[in-house]
C-alpha cells in the first residue's frame, strides 16, 4: 500500500524541486551581486589609499616622481601577469577556492603594508597585496555571470563594478581623513582598510558557494550550501566560437585603452593636483571623488539600457570620445569649477563606466565553461596598463616639468578604442 503513495510523492517532489529553485534565484545572484560589490570595495580603497600619501612618502623616503610610479607599477605588475593563471586554475579546480584564498591573501598584504619599516620592505607588501588581487576579477565575474539572468546582465555588472568608485572614495578619504585630516600616521589607512579587507575574506569563505561542474566539492555539501548565496547557471544564448573571440579581442584592446587613463587619474590626480594646482593633501582627496561618485549612477544608467535596448559595443562606442575629452580637460587652463565638470564628465563614461559593458560583451558570447579564463585573459590586456601608465606618466611629468603630455597621451589613447570596438560583433 505505501509503494503507490510513495510514486505518488516522488514527481510531486521532482516537480516542486525546480519551482523552489526558480523562487530561491533571484536572491541568490542579487546576494552575490551585493558580496561582490563589497569586494570590490575593498580592492579599490587598498589600491588608492597610497595615491594621496605619494607625496609625503616621497619626502620620508626621498624618492623621485619616476621612483614614486614605479613603486604604483609594481603593485600592479604581478596583478596583471598573474590574471590568465588565475583564470584558468579557476576554471579547471573551482572559482570559489581561488577567490577566497586570494582575497585572504589580499587582505593579509594590505594589513602589512602599514607596518613595512621602510621602502624596500613597503614595495615587497604592495606587490604581494598586488599579486593577490589578481585572483578576483576573473573568479568573481565568472562566478557573477554564471548566476546573473542575462536579461540583467549588463546592469548586474554594473552594480558590482560601482563597488571600484566606492572603493576609490573610500581609499582617498581614509588618507584624506585619518592622515591629513585627524594627523595620523601614514600607516593607520592602511592597517584600517586591510582589517576590514580579511573581515570581506571571511565573509566570501562562508557565503560564496559553487554549484556544477566546476566544483565537485559543492555537490558533496549541498545541504550547507542551501541559504548561501549559490550559484545557478543563467541561460546562455547561442554565440558562435568566432563572435566570441572576435569579441574578446576587442574588448581586450578597448579595455587597455580606457583603462590607461583611468590608473593616470587614480595614481597621479592627488599628486598633480598638490604639486601643480596647489591643493591641500585633504582638498586634492576630496576633489578626486568626483569621478568616483558620477561614476555609479553612469555605471548602472549604461548597463539597464544595455540590457533594455542592446548594443553594448554601441554604448561604448559612444562614451570614448567623451572620455578623452574629459581627460585632456583635466589640466587644462581653468578654475575648481571647469575642473571639477571635466572629473564628473569622466566618471560618466570613463573605465568605470565602460568596463561593465566590456565585460558583458565578453560574456553574452562566451561559452560558460570558460567564463573565468576569459575574463582573465580581458583583464590581463586591460591591466597591462595599470603597469605602464603609473610610471609612464610619472617619467613625462619629470622630463616635461608638466603632467600635460601625460593626460594627453591617455587622451588619444581613450580614442583608439573606437578602432578596437569596430571588430566586435554583437547578435
Amino acid at each position: 500500500m505505501n509503494e503507490p503513495t510513495q510514486a505518488k510523492t516522488e514527481p510531486i517532489q521532482a516537480k516542486a524541486s525546480p519551482a523552489r529553485k526558480a523562487e530561491r534565484r533571484p536572491a541568490d545572484w542579487r546576494a552575490l551581486v551585493l558580496l561582490f560589490f563589497v569586494g570590490w570595495i575593498l580592492m579599490y580603497a587598498n589600491r588608492t589609499v597610497l595615491s594621496p600619501l605619494l607625496k609625503p612618502l616621497g619626502t620620508l623616503w626621498s624618492l623621485s616622481e619616476t621612483q614614486l610610479g614605479l613603486l604604483s607599477s609594481a603593485f600592479f605588475l604581478m596583478y596583471t601577469l598573474l590574471q590568465v593563471p588565475f583564470g584558468w586554475l579557476a576554471d579547471r579546480f573551482g572559482r570559489r577556492p581561488v577567490l577566497v584564498s586570494g582575497y585572504l591573501a589580499h587582505g593579509i598584504g594590505a594589513t602589512l603594508c602599514g607596518l613595512a619599516p621602510g621602502p624596500g620592505a613597503f614595495l615587497g607588501l604592495r606587490i604581494l597585496t598586488g599579486s593577490s588581487q589578481g585572483s578576483y576579477y576573473a573568479t568573481q565575474y565568472a562566478l557573477a555571470a554564471a548566476s546573473i539572468p542575462v536579461e540583467r546582465r549588463g546592469v548586474g555588472m554594473a552594480v558590482i563594478n560601482s563597488g571600484m568608485a566606492f572603493g576609490i572614495a573610500l581609499g582617498l578619504a581614509a588618507s584624506g581623513t585619518l592622515v591629513y585630516g585627524l594627523g595620523l600616521s601614514w600607516r593607520v589607512p592602511f592597517v584600517v582598510l586591510g582589517l576590514v579587507t580579511l573581515v570581506v575574506a571571511a565573509a566570501m569563505a562562508v557565503l560564496v558557494r559553487e554549484s556544477g561542474r566546476t566544483s565537485a566539492s559543492a555537490a558533496q555539501s549541498a545541504p550547507a550550501a542551501q541559504s548561501a548565496p549559490t550559484v545557478q547557471p543563467a541561460a546562455h544564448p547561442t554565440a558562435s566560437g568566432h563572435h566570441f573571440h572576435r569579441n574578446l579581442i576587442a574588448a581586450c584592446g578597448a579595455s587597455f585603452v580606457s583603462m590607461y587613463g583611468f590608473y593616470v587619474i587614480l595614481t597621479w590626480l592627488p599628486y598633480y593636483l598638490q604639486t601643480a594646482r596647489g591643493f591641500t593633501g585633504a582638498q586634492a582627496g576630496n576633489v578626486s571623488m568626483l569621478m568616483a561618485f558620477a561614476a555609479v549612477p553612469g555605471g548602472i544608467l549604461a548597463g539597464r539600457l544595455s540590457d533594455r535596448i542592446g548594443g553594448r559595443r554601441r554604448l561604448a562606442v559612444a562614451l570614448l570620445p567623451l572620455a578623452a575629452v574629459a581627460l585632456a580637460a583635466i589640466v587644462a587652463p581653468g578654475g575648481p569649477v571647469f575642473l571639477a565638470a571635466a572629473l564628473i564628465l569622466y566618471g560618466l563614461t570613463g573605465k568605470l563606466v565602460v568596463d561593465p559593458l566590456l565585460v558583458a560583451l565578453v560574456a553574452d558570447a562566451a561559452p560558460p565553461e570558460r567564463y573565468a579564463s576569459a575574463f582573465g585573459i580581458l583583464n590581463f590586456f586591460g591591466t597591462t596598463s595599470m603597469v605602464l601608465a603609473p610610471v609612464i606618466t610619472g617619467v613625462l611629468a619629470e622630463r616635461t616639468g608638466s603632467f600635460g603630455w601625460a593626460f594627453h597621451l591617455a587622451a588619444v589613447l581613450s580614442l583608439l578604442g573606437l578602432a578596437f570596438l569596430a571588430v566586435a560583433r554583437e547578435e
